[in-house]
């Protein structure tokens, strides 16, 4: 455990703080969007059954959050496996911890107190490595959190086919293509080509 760790520093505020998160089990790596919940001090991760995103802290007990603000890694991470160029893998107290090589930062995190329900698990977060690669100062843009809004959204929309979804699709597609730049833009003609 890391004492002394402002997570502040690293942009997981209290809240729900978007990261990509990665696991490995074996050699596959894996990449899916998540929130890191912060209440207070503590840390949390929810996982709904199913996902490979699951079955790996099931298996591992370990994660790393990737703070990163490219919109077309939170779409294809969203729909689709990344490639293995886009990981890197560090050794660390025996295990594998497996990152996004473009994030500006990472925590990796021990899952532990997991408690488990028929749908869903709960695990609290303890910070082990961290690691700082490039800092950037970027104001926040609404075009950034349309795409990241509207690939919640898509998902949901796969589970449940419901048309609501797609209007939100459409109303957060709307503010990227307002507010958007073009990396933005393009992360949404993504997100359209997977639905």
């Amino acid at each position: 455990m890391l004492k002394n760790l402002n997570l502040d520093d690293f942009g997981i505020y209290e809240g729900i703080s978007e990261t990509i998160v990665t696991t490995n089990h074996g050699w596959t790596p894996n990449a899916a969007p998540m929130g890191i919940i912060r209440k207070k001090d503590k840390l949390f991760l929810r996982l709904f059954k199913g996902s490979t995103t699951y079955k790996n802290v099931l298996s591992e007990k370990m994660i790393v959050a990737n703070i990163t603000w490219d919109p077309i890694v939170f779409v294809n991470s969203t729909f689709t496996d990344l490639e293995d160029s886009d990981f890197e893998t560090e050794h660390f107290n025996g295990k594998n911890l497996v990152s996004l090589k473009e994030a500006q930062c990472w925590i990796a995190f021990e899952c532990t107190n997991t408690k488990l329900t028929s749908e869903a698990m709960v695990t609290e977060l303890i910070p082990i490595r961290t690691h700082i690669d490039k800092c950037i100062l970027r104001a926040p843009n609404r075009g950034l959190f349309g795409v990241i809004e509207a690939c919640i959204h898509a998902t949901r929309y796969q589970l449940t086919g419901e048309d609501k979804y797609l209007r939100l699709i459409k109303a957060y597609g709307d503010i990227v293509e307002k507010c958007g730049g073009d990396d933005e833009k393009e992360a949404m003609k993504l997100l359209y080509a997977y639905l």
